[in-house]
């Protein structure tokens, strides 16, 4: 009589292997997934880069103070009798609440916020930034916070627009621009 060997696992052969493999998928795991979790950092810092460059690219089109002439006009304040905003003063006239109707810099000063609960932290005044994107735009900035903060530099010849915008879990960008008295 002839016998033939049975080729093949056993049992116990099977339960060794699924143990090594489920040990190999673990170490696996826990070495990337760290990895696709980081990521996603260079896709918000574009996105952050993008919002402060739009976001200072818009505020420095404005006028340097509300008592110059926009757009270098022939009275800048601190010339001819004319002051310029104390630093106390500096931010929204009273009479404007949307962006459309900010004529200077210090006018966008405050805390900037996509989602309905915002992340401000008590600084004022909160709005929403699709004041300043659109609806539209606003949806790609999800979770998203800027603060602007606006001062003297310079003797008082330039204002210095500081942009932090915050991306939550993501990191914290600073963006700082100047915008002069001419």
């Amino acid at each position: 009589m002839i016998f033939h060997k049975e080729k093949g696992f056993t049992l116990i052969e099977s339960i060794i292997a699924m143990v090594i493999i489920g040990f190999a998928m673990v170490t696996l795991i826990s070495f990337l997934y760290p990895q696709i979790e980081r990521s996603a950092t260079p896709h918000y810092q574009t996105r952050a880069a993008n919002l402060g460059q739009s976001l200072m690219s818009q505020i420095l089109a404005r006028g340097f103070d509300e008592n110059s002439d926009p757009d270098g006009g022939l009275i800048r304040c601190g010339e001819e009798g004319t002051s310029c905003t104390a630093s106390d003063d500096l931010g929204r006239d009273g009479t404007e609440s949307l962006p459309s109707q900010f004529n200077d810099v210090d006018d966008y000063i405050g805390c900037w916020y996509t989602d309905s609960v915002n992340d401000c932290s008590g600084v004022t005044p909160a709005s929403p930034l699709s004041n300043i994107l659109g609806v539209d735009t606003v949806s790609k900035y999800t979770h998203f916070t800027v603060i602007v903060t606006v001062g003297y530099a310079y003797s008082g010849s330039m204002k210095k627009v500081n942009l932090s915008i915050d991306t939550g879990r993501y990191g914290e960008f600073e963006f700082v621009g100047f915008r002069g008295n001419y």
